[in-house]
Formats: C-alpha cells, structure tokens, sequence
C-alpha cells in the first residue's frame, strides 16, 4: 500500500505520542480524565485523505498504548475504539460543514465528548453498570479538553511540513545490540515470570492466586528495566471498587451513610482491580519495544524518540520545551 503522505502521518503520529507523554507530567487521580493532548495532533490532519486518516488514528492509539504500558489491558481496546470512532467523526464534520459551520473548537470539543461516551460505555461492560455514574462528570470534563487541545492547536505553532529525519547508522547500535552476559539466563528467567503471571491471573479467580500473579508481573517489569509508579495502581484500584460496589451483590457488610457494602461486590471490585495491575505491569515490560525499520510505526517512533530527546533538554516550562521541539527542523533519532 502506498502512501503519498507516509513522513506526514509518521510525524502527526509522533506529535500524539509527543503530547500524550508531556500529558505524563500532569497529575492525574482518576484513570479515565485524560486532557487528551494527543488530539492536538489529529485536529492537524484533516487534510490527509480518508485513508490515511483512519491509519493514522490506528497509529496514535496503538502507539500510545505501547508507550503508556496499556497494551495488555482492556484499556487497549478502549483506546483504539474510542480513538477511532471520535477521530473519524471529526473528520467527516470538517469535510461535510468545511469549518464554516462549526470551527475547530466545535469540532474538537464534539470528538471529545463521543471519546468520552465511548471510554464510559466500553469501561461498563467490563466494571459494571456503576461505571455509567460517571458520563455525566466526564463528558462536562470533555468539553474543557476539547477547547484547551482547540486552543493549543493554534498557540504551539505546528509546523504544516514534517522536519527532515536522521537515523541513526546500524554501527552506532552495535554495542547496545551484542549479547551481554547472563542475558539469556535472564531472558529465560523473564519468560517465565510472565507465562505464570498470565496463567494466574486468567486461569484463577481465588484473590490469593490473583495476588501472587500480580506480584510475579511486578517482578517482571523490574526485570524489563521498568520502575513501579504506585500513584496509577492506587487510583485504578480506588475506581474499579468504588465502581463495583456502587451496585451491590450478596451480604451487606456495612453501611455508609445510605450506601451499603456488600462482599459480594467488594471481591468482584478487588478481583478486577488485581488483574488489572497485573496486565499494567505485564503491558509495562512491552512498553520498551521500539519498532525497526522504515514502516510508518517505525517512523513513527523515531521521529518521536528525537522529539523527546529535544524536549527533555530545553529549558522552561512544559509549553516551552514542547515548542522547542516543534521548532526543529531536523530530527536526530
């Protein structure tokens, strides 16, 4: 298949991944209320045709899973489906109304909120009625996003012509790629921490069981090189419960003013919640993957990979050294 616009959808999908990652730096204590900055990068894509469009949403949502350490979670499929479909429907108002009717802020903060309906509808199938709760709070938190990623469209100043791309020659990687020693000691070591985990955690339902297969996934992203940031297993923890027990199931434990606990749908909450820390730590020792090559992933990850790299070394603010990679105009993997 070719593509006339390869470099351009390389580098716009670099730009999500660019903008997800200094999203990183923002605090966040619900899972599911992300500004969603990768979007600024896609309300630049309208002139790509239908085709290229589509790719390019499938390219931001796998790619920012890899990068985020989702891969191996439902959040997986929430990102894809909710990336595409809303991505999509920006596309088609801008052709059908041309702007005139709508603008780029009624476009956005329209895509914006079908993500949002999407992200709540998938999340209830897998954590349960109770999730539906929280459509309205995130789709008033929706529209906010989707005027500030409106707005900084305009203010970071992105160029409309992809910087020119160096890579770096296979000698330069020759002494990361030789084998080191007692590598493939470890790699078998790695393997199987990671084929027990996700036999415990899918083949068992005993909390015991599911622990123990949490704690090898944790173990095994130590071993990829991976650190464990306690703040996102924490807040997923508190919302897959609280979202399990807003509907009760069997003996009443306690009460809460009107809202009364049950066991029942505390063991389901602590169930979900385990699995899910343990396919995030699985996901995490993916999370190092970087494609090779000249395919559009493999681009993709190269132009961000030297997006970072400018970033990480500017001075200022976060929007200052976020413009200061888009101002460059060759990128060094």
């Amino acid at each position: 298949m070719q593509l006339s616009n390869k470099n351009r959808i390389a580098y716009l999908a670099s730009l999500t991944l660019l903008f997800s990652y200094g999203e990183l730096f923002i605090p966040r204590f619900i899972p599911f209320f992300r500004l969603g900055l990768g979007n600024i990068a896609i309300l630049l894509a309208f002139t790509l045709s239908p085709l290229e469009f589509l790719i390019l949403t499938f390219i931001k949502a796998i790619s920012s899973c890899l990068v985020s350490g989702t891969l191996f979670t439902p959040f997986f499929l929430i990102s894809v489906s909710q990336s595409v479909v809303s991505g999509f429907l920006m596309y088609l108002l801008v052709k059908l109304f041309r702007g005139g009717l709508l603008g780029i802020y009624g476009v956005s903060m329209l895509g914006s909120a079908v993500s949002a309906l999407i992200q709540i509808l998938l999340c209830s199938l897998y954590l349960g009625q109770g999730t539906m709760e929280l459509l309205g709070p995130m789709l008033c938190f929706s529209v906010f996003s989707g005027i500030l990623t409106a707005w900084l469209s305009f203010v970071l100043h992105i160029p409309e012509f992809s910087p020119q791309l160096i890579l770096k020659k296979k000698d330069d990687d020759d002494d990361a790629t030789a084998p080191k020693k007692g590598a493939f000691a470890k790699n078998i070591i790695l393997i199987l921490l990671i084929c027990t985990s996700i036999i415990l955690i899918v083949v068992f339902k005993k909390i015991p069981v599911l622990v123990a297969g949490m704690v090898l996934s944790f173990c095994a992203q130590l071993m990829c090189g991976r650190k464990i940031k306690l703040l996102p297993h924490i807040s997923v923890w508190l919302f897959v419960i609280i979202s399990c027990l807003i509907m009760p199931q069997g003996k009443v434990l306690f009460s809460v003013l009107r809202w009364k606990i049950t066991q029942g749908a505390l063991m389901t909450g602590i169930e979900k919640a385990v699995k899910l820390s343990a396919l995030t730590a699985l996901s995490q020792c993916a999370a190092n993957i970087r494609p090779k090559g000249n395919g559009l992933i493999a681009t993709s990850f190269a132009y961000f990979g030297g997006l970072c790299k400018i970033m990480n070394t500017a001075e200022g603010n976060l929007i200052k050294r976020i413009k200061a990679s888009l101002s460059a105009t060759v990128i060094n993997e």
